[in-house]
């Protein structure tokens, strides 16, 4: 299995909450971590079949029924397919252009390697739907702090030159949870998150394509910003 040490820890997290669920599909799993680049967070993976149907129609992938496939049923009792997982997700990050594009045109800019992880590791397309499945009464709940402090975990393994948390509600939701590593730079105008004495640049910030995206003025900036914190990190 490919990034062994974190991957049997999802799978571990979604045996203790899907083990019988015949409905739920397999959380998002990750290839090995790149560390030293730009890292980009999304708040949680989304599922489309037919999106699925369209990144996949020139690989070896092109007859898969993905709904069937990342059934959490089908992987846990395959745990190999783990690396298929892996493999069709880093299609989308090839192919999907629409919501990976900007990524790769920010890491072209500055110049650093780039990858991208989810605040939470559970597909599902509606926010609304996906909020309910993590959060009680407005706060998260344990299945949703779970994954919070897995997150917590990559994220210092990666180890990253800089952090770009590219989704409004998940940006409010980490600020509030990783708030006590947190310091607001007035000088410089990002946030710096400490963690066992090493300082990243963070920025929060709404998604950076689709329909909710930021305007083209905004997205230069933060470009421009992103550049700056990178020189400073170095």
């Amino acid at each position: 299995m490919r990034n062994e040490k974190i991957n049997s820890k999802i799978v571990t997290l979604w045996n203790k909450y899907f083990q019988n669920d015949q409905d739920v599909y397999a959380p998002l799993f990750y290839d090995e971590f790149k560390k030293g680049g730009l890292l980009f967070v999304g708040m949680n993976p989304s599922f489309s079949a037919r999106g699925f149907k369209t990144i996949l129609q020139n690989t070896e992938y092109k007859d898969m029924d993905p709904d069937t496939f990342f059934k959490w049923s089908n992987i846990s009792s395959n745990p190999k397919l783990i690396d298929d997982c892996i493999k069709v997700e880093n299609y989308a990050y090839q192919n999907y252009s629409l919501y990976f594009g900007r990524p790769v045109e920010i890491a072209k800019n500055v110049g650093l390697d780039w990858q991208h992880i989810d605040l939470f590791l559970y597909k599902e397309t509606s926010q609304t739907d996906f909020m309910n499945r993590v959060r009680s009464k407005g706060v998260l709940n344990e299945f949703g702090m779970d994954q919070i402090k897995l997150f917590e975990d990559i994220l210092v393994q990666i180890e990253p030159r800089c952090v770009v948390v590219s989704n409004a509600t998940g940006s409010e939701i980490l600020r509030e949870y990783i708030k006590s590593d947190l310091s607001w730079d007035a000088e410089r105008g990002f946030h710096w998150f400490t963690r066992g004495g090493k300082k990243i640049p963070m920025f929060f910030s709404s998604m950076l394509s689709g329909q909710r995206a930021l305007d083209r003025w905004s997205y230069e900036r933060l470009v421009w910003h992103i550049g700056q914190a990178v020189n400073i990190s170095k």
